[in-house]
């Protein structure tokens, strides 16, 4: 970055595949993370919303990298556009298995090897569906079929579906009332504080290398504003800024090299 040698960093402080121990850890992310292996822990469905860049993905890949793959298989979705026979064959072929010409011969299938997991190997499936927002509400309804083992006796299967929030309003349809009424985990990411802003910029500058203040307390709150606390567009706000500063040499970041990244980054 053409910014990294005037302020002294090692690496960009603001680049994206941060490793799992270097993620960001506020209190609102620690509570869903340990939601999230509640979820697992119970063999429970749940549902994470969150408007893009909130951070959904950061918390899948943390739960990813704390799940032990000798007790947890996790079966991960994210080509949601697709109809009720597609889903069921991109299930099967995760499982390892070969998708049958029927769709229901194929959910029985899949619900036979979760169940085998299950009793032969002592694993608890985990199907993440990303993106889940753009599940058609035909496939959205399978979900309860797919979670439903003897009788509802026993729950091998944990279910998590992430989306943006409209999500939420999808799942109010009379339609899917059986999946709403399944759900146990519930929690709808939002924006950081304007504190919980400061301290994410500092623990990414502290990660480059760099551990002086660099935001003055103006520019903070003027990211702050502008970003509304979602840690992608605070991610991208503040980039841009340290290029404005850097070739004005200046030595912080003000309120202005801010509003001029908005600017520049404003679509």
């Amino acid at each position: 970055m053409i910014y990294n040698h005037v302020f002294g960093f090692n690496r960009p402080p603001f680049e994206r595949g941060l490793q799992s121990e270097e993620l960001f850890r506020a209190p609102l992310l620690d509570e869903l993370h340990q939601r999230l292996l509640y979820l697992v822990e119970t063999r429970a469905t749940g549902l994470l919303t969150g408007e893009p860049g909130s951070g959904k993905s950061t918390a899948l890949r943390r739960l990813r990298d704390e799940l032990h793959p000798e007790q947890v298989r996790t079966l991960y979705l994210h080509d949601t556009a697709v109809n009720p026979g597609d889903f069921c064959r991109q299930i099967a072929l995760e499982l390892g298995l070969e998708p049958s010409f029927s769709r229901a011969l194929t959910l029985r299938a899949i619900q036979q090897e979760i169940a085998r997991l299950a009793d032969e190997r002592h694993l608890t499936v985990l199907l993440v569906l990303d993106e889940a927002q753009g599940l058609r509400p035909d496939v959205l309804a399978l979900l309860p079929l797919l979670t439903n083992f003897d009788w509802d006796n026993r729950a091998p299967l944990a279910l998590l579906l992430a989306g943006q929030s409209g999500l939420r309003q999808t799942l109010r349809r009379a339609l899917l009332e059986a999946l709403a009424q399944r759900l146990t985990v519930r929690f709808a990411l939002r924006g950081f504080d304007r504190d919980t802003t400061r301290r994410y910029l500092e623990h990414r500058l502290k990660l480059a290398g760099l551990d002086r203040p660099l935001f003055l307390e103006p520019a903070i709150e003027a990211l702050w504003q502008a970003s509304q606390g979602v840690m992608r567009r605070i991610d991208t706000l503040a980039h841009y800024a340290l290029a404005a500063a850097a070739a004005q040499r200046a030595t912080q970041i003000q309120p202005d090299h801010v509003l001029q990244a908005a600017e520049e980054t404003r679509a």
